[in-house]
């Protein structure tokens, strides 16, 4: 009897967290660069967080050094990844990590052979940022001190954040675009600058966050610049925010329009052939500029105002769909899902062509915005009053 209780007691006894790490055996990452070597093989740098010291440890280290980088060279990312344990006293943990780079030349060549790393292990963050660093490794950007923040890494997370949905793209976001029929992936662009401290002439690197990179077949195959990104940003739900400018007509002077709310519908004609789609854009938002001499407390002149926003808008929206249309053949935007959603037998019928289909189709765009509030005045307050257009 007493042998029979201690064996119900063994399942008790070992249960719990059996695959703990205490704190101070783990390297806490907190974001990886992932460059093209020299010699054809991929290169990994890890920045690894350094946990402030007790009041009481003695030979604390110095305030700057909140972090260090350890890098390495391999064909794969497990032997690179055993390679950098080497340099380790700690096991290397990146459940924690919120960044990956991909440097432009490794991205160009493919991102094939490292994807699978990043997803496979549990203990990596499908919610981690991924970006594209443009004409720089992107080993040499972890290694930047940004201003505000203890790490670079934080920095590139806290810059995601605030620029929205459409130049922010996770693992998670980059693979579900890629495992979907006729979609392309994107992610965000990191470019290198520089900054001066306040009394001095030295200029020290820094980066910005501008763009964003389109791939197919896990290749990057180009770059949006920022007025094309602000046009992606209506079909990635997330245009809240997003300033819209303007010239008026007659060199009137330029308007701008910050949006608060928007709506992105596309509807398709697959009896047409090519294949047609229609866009359509509604957003309300405030007039938050007005350099004219117009009057927009009259409601012709904020027709006038409101006009010239949409027309903008348009002729942005058309520029934009023209460089992923005839450029980059590369559907960003979601055209394939809609069609197939909309008719799944026409979709089978040209899947297996839809880059030609998506190139040849006909694409019209049609903008409406509300005004809803024009600010505390009417004209600018610099005009005399004989200047006012009312």
């Amino acid at each position: 009897m007493m042998l029979i209780g201690i064996l119900l007691l063994i399942p008790l006894i070992h249960t719990g967290c059996w695959d703990r790490k205490e704190i101070n055996d783990i390297g806490l990452v907190m974001a990886t660069a992932i460059d093209l070597a020299e010699d054809g093989q991929m290169q990994a740098t890890l920045q690894v967080a350094v946990p402030s010291p007790s009041s009481q440890t003695s030979g604390a280290s110095k305030e700057t050094e909140r972090f260090f980088l350890i890098s390495d060279v391999g064909k794969n990312g497990i032997e690179i990844e055993q390679k950098l344990q080497q340099k380790m006293s700690r096991t290397l943990f990146f459940s924690h990590r919120s960044v990956i780079l991909v440097g432009e030349a490794l991205a160009r060549k493919g991102l094939d052979d490292i994807l699978d790393t990043f997803t496979r292990n549990p203990r990596n963050r499908l919610k981690a940022y991924i970006l594209v660093v443009k004409g720089k490794k992107a080993g040499d950007l972890l290694q930047v001190e940004y201003p505000y923040e203890l790490a670079p890494s934080e920095a590139l997370k806290e810059m995601e954040m605030l620029q929205g949905k459409g130049t922010v793209a996770t693992l998670r976001d980059y693979m579900i675009a890629s495992a979907s029929e006729g979609m392309s992936p994107t992610t965000g662009v990191l470019e290198p600058t520089v900054f001066r401290s306040s009394g001095k002439k030295d200029e020290k690197p820094l980066f910005r966050i501008t763009g964003t990179a389109i791939f197919k077949s896990s290749k990057l195959v180009g770059f949006l610049n920022n007025t094309e990104t602000h046009e992606f940003l209506w079909f990635k739900g997330n245009k809240k925010g997003d300033g819209i400018a303007a010239g008026l007509p007659d060199g009137m002077g330029n308007a701008a329009f910050s949006v608060t709310s928007s709506k992105t519908k596309i509807k398709t004609d697959w009896n047409s052939n090519p294949l047609k789609f229609h866009i359509d854009l509604t957003a309300k938002g405030d007039l938050v500029e007005n350099d004219s001499k117009l009057d927009v407390s009259n409601s012709n002149n904020l027709r006038t105002v409101k006009k010239a926003l949409e027309k903008q808008v348009v002729l942005n929206m058309e520029a934009f769909l023209r460089k992923i249309q005839t450029e980059y053949h590369a559907d960003i935007v979601g055209f394939s899902q809609q069609l197939q959603r909309d008719n799944p037998k026409k979709w089978r019928t040209v899947e297996k062509e839809w880059d030609r289909y998506f190139t040849e189709a006909d694409i019209s765009v049609t903008v409406n915005l509300a005004i809803n509030n024009t600010g505390e005045i009417g004209p600018p307050l610099q005009f005399k009053d004989k200047e006012i257009m009312k």
